[in-house]
């Protein structure tokens, strides 16, 4: 029987960053951790090479950019030789989080407001599943004693043989400015990634002087949240498209509709942290947060 290791990856801090620039975005520095190396300022599953596992963060030099690349791959190992299979996820995140005890701090300090994100990928799946990467803006709420979201984007790739470009906006939900950003890469959106080949390269922020400023176009209420088994939405626009994704990305609920007014049922959602991302035929969207008991 297969073991899975899954993570949690919790808000916090480490650094200072340059405003123009992706902590480690070309995955051209690496730290050595003695049996193993990990890309700086991001942490893995690696660290269980030192139980006989391979490692899923793998420094490549088939770069689009540069020396390096990360290469990104599920590991299927004996661990512990114990005669067991365990496959460990293809996942990265940015921090010092010590995901098998969930322990350290994930997120990198980031005091600005990019436009959007961009970079460069390519992608082997036998399945023909996505890989996936999301990143947000978050900010130390006092009275909540948690870090909240101000400012989100997520992106699925397709496979590709050769690199590709790809270019997502992030969607600020207010226009304070966030104090820590936070990212996660997966080699893959569904199922265990078993054979998916990921090779992700030149992460960079892009900044217009207007980027993130304007009011948003949508008033909304989510409410209750916390919510219980029915959350409601509330637009004083019309929402073209509804989704919801867990804290890791996975989208759980998608509606394509033409309605002001909608009722989520969400008493089948594991308790936890979700995203609803909300589309309107402007062109606009709004990101908000909410908390399933």
């Amino acid at each position: 029987m297969k073991k899975q290791v899954l993570f949690i990856a919790f808000a916090g801090a480490l650094s200072t960053l340059n405003a123009q620039s992706f902590p480690n975005g070309g995955f051209e520095n690496w730290t050595n951790q003695v049996t193993y190396e990990d890309p700086q300022y991001w942490t893995g599953m690696n660290m269980m090479s030192m139980f006989g596992a391979e490692e899923t963060a793998i420094k490549s030099t088939d770069a689009h950019g540069g020396t390096y690349a990360l290469k990104l791959v599920t590991s299927v190992s004996d661990i512990g030789n114990d005669g067991e299979m365990d496959t460990l996820p293809g996942i990265l995140i940015l921090g010092t989080t010590d995901i098998l005890n969930g322990t350290g701090t994930s997120g990198y300090p980031f005091i600005h407001r990019p436009d959007s994100l961009v970079g460069w990928y390519k992608l082997t799946s036998p399945d023909n599943d996505p890989f996936q990467l999301q990143v947000s803006a978050t900010k130390w709420d006092a009275g909540n004693s948690s870090q909240e979201t101000i400012g989100a984007t997520y992106y699925q790739g397709q496979p590709s043989a050769t690199y590709v470009r790809f270019s997502v906006p992030i969607t600020y939900s207010d226009n304070s400015l966030p104090d820590s950003v936070q990212a996660f890469i997966g080699n893959a959106s569904n199922g265990s990634g078993a054979g998916n080949e990921l090779y992700l390269d030149d992460l960079q922020f892009i900044y217009n002087s207007t980027a993130g400023l304007e009011e948003q176009t949508a008033q909304i209420r989510l409410y209750p949240n916390p919510v219980s088994s029915q959350l409601f939405i509330q637009s004083d626009q019309p929402i073209q498209q509804l989704f919801v994704r867990d804290l890791h990305g996975k989208q759980v609920f998608e509606l394509n509709t033409n309605t002001e007014y909608y009722q989520l049922e969400t008493g089948d959602l594991t308790p936890g942290v979700y995203f609803c991302e909300l589309y309107f035929s402007n062109g606009s969207s709004q990101r908000l947060k909410f908390v399933k008991q």
